[in-house]
């Protein structure tokens, strides 16, 4: 089904239900006015008057955009179990989801391929109240060129045989019916919490996907974090490197690298980038994907960079040309926040997924730098989440 050029009005046939979409309702164009209107009332609000804030960075393709998705598999009294996403502002309800515009068109047959095998093995959904049930979430993730899916199954412990073979037909039948399906993968999680990692079993294929980005490619494995609209991904991090004006002799540090897409990135264009990330399957998949692509002028380490020790680390590494910076949405913590202050880059780059975090901590580092650029960037159409690039260079 063709989708992209779908006005607003002729909406999914979810929408308004389910808590996957909030602005489906609302024309694209209109979303950004609105994305760029909320980063500007953002920074007025905190008493900073922006005047050179970017035009946003529309998405290519408003739909079918997100390389994830993890829908949510509950008991039902007549269906045996529902799967699909949690009801909007609800958390203890889930819409069977059957059409979904969020992910690539392929994803709602693979759903609908599970959700037929589950109900004819009579397969529990996992129950959180009475911490009873098998499947928990079904996690879908895409990569291309060439398309590649991997699906993982999330449940507890097997302790029936109709569960054994749930997870046998299926590493089985998906990849047969689905040739895009490179892996199929059973993650285990026996505890009360919510999540979607734990022990992985891989049932079928290698376990990763490859995406391709600015010429090189980057090893996806489970767990790992990777920027979620792949029809945006060329133009956000050509975007990043636009904004950093990497030279070849710069020093680059990249803090909270997560899997090292823009250290790697970068890394062509400068001498030497120091990474650093605390998420140890993150940085695995980092120096993978630094070695897959022949890139040897980066230094990776596993630090936790709120942790009043880390500053022994980085005093060890020489002074940056340029400061890249792309925490969670907490933003930077404030012990290393005030440590970036004592060792100011000429220049500084600071990806935000969260405008009133990043504009709190702007506040400070506006001390030593000045804002150049302000850019919005729309990586979740039919959102109100924006991200922000924001360029600094040092008074």
């Amino acid at each position: 089904m063709d989708i992209q050029g779908e006005r607003a009005g002729s909406t999914c046939p979810h929408f308004g239900d389910c808590g996957g979409c909030l602005w489906q309702d609302v024309p694209y164009e209109e979303q950004l006015r609105r994305k760029e209107q909320s980063v500007q009332r953002i920074f007025q609000e905190a008493g900073m008057e922006v005047r050179c804030q970017e035009p946003i960075l529309p998405s290519p393709q408003p739909f079918q955009y997100r390389n994830k998705m993890e829908f949510t598999a509950v008991p039902d009294p007549d269906r045996g179990l529902v799967l699909g996403l949690h009801r909007r502002g609800r958390f203890d309800a889930v819409v069977d989801i059957y059409e979904c515009w969020l992910p690539p068109a392929e994803a709602n047959p693979i759903v609908e391929s599970i959700r037929q095998v589950a109900r004819r093995y009579g397969i529990r959904a996992y129950d959180y109240v009475q911490h009873t049930g098998f499947l928990r979430n079904v996690v879908l993730r895409f990569a291309n060129p060439p398309e590649q899916w991997m699906v993982l199954l999330v449940t507890t412990t097997p302790t029936q045989p109709p569960e054994e073979a749930f997870l046998r037909e299926l590493a089985e039948r998906l990849p047969a019916l689905f040739p895009t399906v490179r892996t199929v993968a059973q993650v285990i999680n026996d505890t009360w919490s919510p999540v979607s990692v734990g022990e992985l079993r891989v049932l079928f294929g290698d376990g990763v996907i490859e995406q391709s980005l600015c010429g090189m490619r980057f090893r996806i494995s489970p767990f790992a974090f990777f920027q979620v609209n792949w029809v945006q991904l060329e133009r956000f991090f050509g975007r990043i490197l636009e904004l950093a004006q990497p030279q070849p002799t710069d020093i680059v540090w990249d803090l909270y690298c997560g899997t090292g897409s823009i250290a790697l990135v970068l890394a062509c264009h400068v001498r030497h980038v120091y990474a650093a990330e605390l998420v140890t399957s993150a940085l695995e998949d980092a120096r993978r994907n630094a070695a897959m692509n022949g890139v040897e002028n980066v230094s990776w380490f596993a630090l936790d960079l709120h942790r009043p020790a880390a500053r022994q680390t980085l005093d060890a590494l020489p002074q940056p040309d340029l400061l890249v910076v792309d925490p969670p949405r907490a933003g930077i913590h404030w012990r290393l926040l005030q440590y970036l202050l004592e060792r100011p880059a000429q220049r500084m780059l600071y990806v935000s997924c969260n405008p009133l975090t990043q504009v709190r901590d702007l506040k400070r580092l506006l001390q030593l730098y000045e804002l150049e650029r302000l850019q919005p960037v729309d990586l979740f159409p039919q959102t109100p989440h924006v991200e922000v690039i924001a360029c600094l260079r040092r008074r």
